[in-house]
């Protein structure tokens, strides 16, 4: 059965981290900065991660190619709108966790915050929620009040390469194949990450094996 909705492609082949898309997901949702402040860690990616005010990451990532170069890697990390999502299905409650009706967007509610957050972690594929203050979680919501108003995600708009598009699900799938067949020839190992399961989808030039990409937490690291 076809997957109706939206969906993003990001275009790794095209990101060279400029990072306008972590400014305007933070400008566009109002979230506040880090606190603290991050410090410097030897690497021009910041912040370190995820957080409650922090929805959307690049990570940056060094690795040899087989022919000897260098490939500096850039990914994006943040909530991939599973198409059969997996923290939903560990809710406790079916309204703390809902599906946009129209976009297919994962949406975390206020009723998050009487949710077990060990178990909405340990459940995401990506390590992606994070929980605030009071308790409540928090992610990447497709800025699906800009989406219903006809207008672009945030970071869609902002990202100077292209490297971002998003629309109707099937069009970007559509996208994604003829991104793949046009870099083959320079990027024999190109694919996309989880094109069936997913709406944000990841298109990488080089083995997936060569990108810092997140994954679900051991049962232990998520106590």
């Amino acid at each position: 059965m076809a997957v109706n909705g939206k969906s993003f492609l990001i275009d790794t082949t095209k990101c060279f981290a400029c990072r306008s898309c972590q400014v305007a997901c933070k400008q566009w949702n109002e979230l506040a900065a880090e606190d603290p402040v991050p410090t410097n860690r030897g690497t021009y990616e910041n912040p370190p991660d995820l957080s409650h005010t922090q929805w959307l990451l690049i990570h940056f990532n060094e690795a040899e190619r087989a022919d000897g170069t260098l490939a500096w890697n850039f990914v994006r990390n943040s909530c991939r709108h599973c198409i059969d999502a997996p923290c939903k299905q560990a809710a406790q409650n079916t309204d703390s966790i809902t599906i946009d009706a129209e976009t297919g967007a994962v949406l975390f509610q206020e009723g998050t915050r009487n949710e077990s957050f060990k178990e909405i972690l340990r459940a995401c594929p990506f390590d992606v929620p994070r929980q605030g203050p009071d308790g409540q979680m928090f992610k990447c919501v497709m800025c699906v009040d800009r989406v219903h108003n006809d207008l672009l995600p945030a970071c869609a708009t902002a990202c100077p390469s292209d490297a971002i598009e998003f629309g109707d699900r099937q069009d970007m799938l559509d996208a994604a194949d003829a991104r793949l067949e046009a870099i083959r020839p320079d990027f024999p190992d190109a694919a996309v990450l989880d094109r069936h399961d997913v709406r944000l989808l990841i298109l990488l030039g080089d083995r997936e094996s060569m990108h810092r990409l997140r994954a679900a937490p051991a049962a232990a690291d998520a106590e």
